[in-house]
C-alpha cells in the first residue's frame, strides 16, 4: 500500500499508481515479497516517507 494510504487511510490515483509499482517489482523479480522481513510499523511507514523504497530488480536497466 502507498504511504498516504498506510498513514491515513486515504485512496487516491496515486497510491493505485504506488501499489501497480509494487506489483510491477513482484513480477520482475520473479514473486519475491516486497520489504521482507520488515514490520509493518509507524516506524516502517516514517522510513518510507523518508524515502526507503524497495531495490531495483535484479533482470532490469536501473538507468531507465
Amino acid at each position: 500500500m502507498a504511504i498516504e494510504s498506510l498513514r491515513d487511510s486515504h485512496l487516491s490515483c496515486q497510491s493505485d499508481v504506488w501499489s501497480f509499482g509494487v506489483t510491477m517489482w513482484e513480477i520482475y523479480t520473479m514473486g519475491e515479497l516486497p520489504y521482507a522481513g520488515l514490520c509493518w510499523s509507524h516506524d516502517f511507514i516514517k522510513s518510507l516517507a523518508d524515502g526507503y523504497r524497495l531495490q531495483c530488480p535484479e533482470f532490469t536497466d536501473p538507468t531507465v
